[in-house]
């Protein structure tokens, strides 16, 4: 079976083309910054879990953060690091061993579908963010409506369903988890509050259906911003982002 820092060693060249630079990924990630970057305060020093090729840290650097990047793809440590984000290859699972304070931190994108225990990921960053500090995580929710619809069109129920099966899904040889909201507050309590929480990319499709043009994605971007925060129909958006307040 594949590992994570593997899986994300072989794409690391091309992730920013695979994601980034498309419509869907500039969209949602613009969605995520949205609701982070008025947490943000300049000279704050914040933790980005699963920094990848640096994308955010380089956004909230931009904001006066200072930021401290972690990854467990040494391909991507070392692209960050180019581009001239402090970065540490450093897995998930091992956070018990990273020392220091942070105002915040901040995990985009699925990174904590690959952890394997998210109590422990809450404790540790306990451990790392002040009181009253906040933590940002972007994860796959067990309910994507364009997945379930665009694989059930194409005949594949398999993967129409994949998010909402007890066992874990597999992609690129990896195991991933899709943990729902309150099995997700449950395990950050009692050391995180969660404060809100919103879908992103509800309307807007996931990057893997290519057929919509630049226009229509726009489009449907703008309804993502005005239902991010409707009661149920957030469930089923491709993402979700929790914002928690450290205890």
């Amino acid at each position: 079976m594949a590992t994570t820092e593997s899986a994300f060693d072989t794409m690391a060249l091309r992730y920013d083309e695979l994601w980034d630079r498309t419509a869907t990924g500039t969209h949602q990630r613009q969605a995520v910054w949205n609701a982070v970057d008025p947490l943000v305060q300049r000279g704050h020093r914040i933790l980005d879990l699963g920094c990848g090729t640096g994308t955010d840290a380089l956004h909230l650097r931009s904001l006066g953060a200072s930021l401290l990047g972690i990854d467990s793809s040494a391909a991507m440590v070392r692209i960050a690091r180019q581009r001239g984000i402090e970065a540490l290859l450093l897995p998930i699972e091992r956070l018990s061993e990273l020392n220091g304070r942070f105002a915040g931190a901040v995990s985009n994108f699925g990174v904590l579908n690959c952890a394997l225990n998210l109590r422990q990921v809450a404790s540790n960053l306990a451990r790392l963010i002040v009181p009253g500090g906040y933590f940002a995580a972007c994860l796959m929710g067990p309910c994507c409506a364009w997945e379930i619809i665009y694989f059930l069109l194409k005949g594949k129920p398999g993967k129409a369903f994949r998010r909402l099966r007890t066992t874990p899904a597999r992609w690129m040889g990896m195991e991933i988890r899709y943990p729902g909201k309150r099995a997700i507050q449950a395990e950050f309590w009692p050391y995180f509050r969660l404060v809100r929480w919103s879908g992103v990319g509800l309307c807007a499709p996931p990057s893997y259906i290519k057929n919509l043009g630049e226009a229509c994605i726009e489009k449907l971007a703008q309804v993502d911003a005005r239902l991010a925060h409707t009661p149920v129909i957030r469930a089923l958006s491709d993402h979700r982002l929790f914002i928690f307040e450290r205890i």
